[in-house]
């Protein structure tokens, strides 16, 4: 009576054999390229061969991100740091023909998503920022690179604007960079988007808006570029001056600027694994993707000393424009402020959204 459980308990340990033989031949045909054609193991379920597959997909990536930390750890060791001015115009020309696709693979296709979020909170869900517009809305985006911003905010413009037909639409986008290879990109894109009527692409400095008059701007965008320039105050109080100014009743915000940061300490898992893969994961990946190592470990160091959210707040707010008289002395008699109306949150904390208003400061003298 014994007999047949010494057969079954047999059985079992050679079925037990045989699924460790068949996973060390399927780890032996992911890693070394063997041929997969072992008779025994294709004999196997379906079922049970998915699963023996997810196993050895997992066990092959398991060490990518230790080696990902290790070369970023190499790449710090045998490269000059770049300084932090680096991030200029001609850091992207470098690139610029590579930008969109190491975007992508960076933020694992999520940056295109929070780039509608921006332009969403800017132009309202229903395009009220045209809808309710009794005049031509104009639009800048600084920092536009190969114009994804600007694009969208075209779109929105063909699609609301109140004063447009068939063939003509009087709103208009302006696309300023420091970065002539990377708006040669843009043209393209948005001749593919047949915007060119609507988007115009220029090379420019946020801090040097010489070519826009005072307060003829609707609203301005700003995304993952504010951290490249050195003088942020001055960039500011460039934007505030070509803002539209006494508007805040509107509803809609007239500044958006979207930009990285890292997640703080308190921040949890998952803002702790946002924060290792900004440290790591970008300047590595961003090394092999694009062949520019020094310009990647650029990207991880002006996000690390990037100011916190509610530093960058402070920041914001905290600027004095001055506006001096139109008159003959042309003494100051206002300055011009900025009052952040919300901090959008996004990617488990890594990426903010600040949405702020301009508005008139009376100087007073004591």
């Amino acid at each position: 009576s014994m007999r047949p459980l010494v057969v079954t308990a047999r059985n079992k340990s050679i079925e037990q054999r045989m699924k460790h033989y068949c996973l060390f031949h399927r780890y032996a045909t992911l890693v070394m390229s063997t041929n997969n054609n072992n008779k025994m193991c294709s004999s196997k379920s379906s079922k049970a061969s998915s699963i023996s597959s997810s196993w050895f997909y997992f066990i092959a990536i398991l060490p990518l991100p230790l080696l990902l930390i290790l070369y970023s750890q190499l790449l710090r060791s045998t490269i000059a740091p770049p300084p932090s001015d680096h991030g200029t115009g001609s850091m992207f020309d470098i690139i610029a023909t590579r930008y969109d696709f190491i975007n992508r693979a960076l933020a694992l296709n999520l940056d295109m998503g929070w780039r509608h979020r921006l332009v969403a909170e800017v132009v309202g869900s229903n395009g009220e920022l045209f809808t309710k517009s009794q005049e031509d809305v104009k639009l800048l985006d600084l920092a536009t690179g190969t114009a994804d911003v600007a694009i969208l905010l075209g779109k929105a413009a063909a699609k609301y604007s109140s004063s447009s037909s068939a063939t003509t639409i009087n709103s208009a986008v302006l696309g300023l960079d420091p970065s002539q290879n990377m708006l040669n990109v843009g043209k393209t894109k948005v001749q593919e988007s047949d915007l060119t009527n609507i988007v115009t692409l220029e090379l420019g400095d946020a801090r040097k808006l010489n070519a826009l008059q005072d307060d003829t701007i609707d609203a301005a965008t700003m995304s993952f570029g504010i951290r490249n320039v050195p003088e942020k105050e001055q960039a500011l109080c460039e934007i505030n001056r070509v803002l539209k100014k006494g508007r805040m009743d509107k509803g809609w915000p007239q500044l958006a600027i979207m930009e990285f940061s890292e997640p703080g300490e308190d921040s949890g898992v998952m803002g702790s694994m946002a924060r290792a893969f900004i440290r790591h994961v970008i300047p590595s990946m961003g090394a092999l993707l694009s062949g520019a190592p020094r310009e990647y470990m650029h990207l991880q160091k002006s996000i690390q000393e990037f100011p916190s959210p509610p530093e960058f707040v402070k920041l914001i707010e905290g600027v004095k424009c001055p506006i001096k008289s139109t008159e003959d002395d042309g003494e100051v008699q206002f300055f011009g402020r900025f009052r952040v109306k919300e901090v959008v949150n996004l990617n488990f904390g890594s990426v903010q959204i600040y949405l702020a208003t301009p508005y008139l400061n009376k100087y007073v003298t004591e």
